[in-house]
């Protein structure tokens, strides 16, 4: 690991802090709405946000747009519909271990689509297989049966590396927040395409007068989504698919937030498959692709 490239690193890792969080904040507004207007209210005050702080609109070539419109489909819209309906279907546990995934799908594009040392390949399966059985030492008696919640959840996972590895071919010299913002535009866009064919109807407007629903959602837009995908981007860009490697973090975030916020006890089984993933990043990250 070049020291220029720590930052980077961190960058990742307090990225993937936030997002392991925002499943307890998606879940509480699953009370009040739907997860298409949980998704559509966080992303529009997303690029709000974006618009106010680089209001700049600039044209691309056709190719580069496709880009972002391949970008705003899959990891907005396409990831985050399916995890906030998946949410919906099946346990926060299970859409965070199932999340952890999404990693492995950004490594096998790479693999696929660029000559990769086959060694690094090899470390980067290790380092899987090592995270995998983590998880199951940890959250098997947690695991509900399989249902189409979970189905989901794969796909958004699969979306989502997809995502990734897309967002670091991305010309490194374009300003982030005008990527970023692009992106949300696309993912908007598909998502109102997605409303208007499903008929959908709003909640009353009277639900926005709950101090709940606007904190949730206000943290969603501002942490979770304009700074954390801003900081993505960032990281993406330098270390590529290392930045995904912490996705493998999100179920140990959870158990520690569980053991420190919600006073839950910790088990020896919970030290050990945290000592395994840890292990398995490790992996990942040092020799792996």
């Amino acid at each position: 690991m070049r020291k220029n490239n720590l930052l980077y690193h961190f960058i990742a890792l307090v990225t993937i802090i936030i997002w392991s969080l925002t499943f307890i904040q998606t879940k509480i507004l699953l009370k009040y709405l739907s997860p298409e207007e949980i998704l559509l209210d966080r992303f529009v005050i997303a690029w709000i946000i974006f618009f106010i702080i680089f209001p700049k609109i600039k044209f691309f070539s056709l190719k580069e747009e496709l880009i972002f419109v391949f970008l705003g489909f899959s990891g907005i819209f396409g990831y985050y519909i399916l995890e906030n309906i998946s949410l919906s279907l099946t346990s926060a546990i299970n859409v965070g271990i199932i999340v952890t995934s999404a990693p492995i799908f950004t490594t096998i594009l790479k693999i696929t689509t660029q000559k990769t040392n086959s060694k690094k390949v090899l470390f980067s399966i290790i380092g899987f297989i090592f995270v995998i059985i983590g998880l199951l030492i940890m959250e098997i008696k947690h695991i509900s049966k399989t249902n189409l919640g979970d189905i989901l959840a794969i796909l958004g996972a699969l979306f989502f590396g997809a995502y990734s590895f897309v967002l670091g071919k991305v010309n490194s010299k374009t300003n982030s927040i005008l990527i970023t913002r692009k992106s949300f535009f696309w993912g908007i866009v598909f998502l109102m395409i997605f409303l208007f064919f499903k008929h959908f109807n709003f909640s009353d407007i009277k639900i926005y007068q709950n101090v709940d629903v606007w904190f949730n959602i206000l943290f969603l837009s501002f942490f979770a989504t304009a700074l954390c995908f801003f900081m993505w981007k960032k990281a993406v860009s330098k270390i590529e698919t290392k930045a995904s490697n912490y996705i493998y973090l999100v179920p140990i975030i959870n158990t520690l937030a569980a053991v420190f916020i919600l006073n839950e006890n910790i088990t020896a089984s919970m030290l050990i498959s945290i000592i395994i993933i840890l292990s398995g990043l490790f992996i990942s990250q040092k020799f792996g692709v």
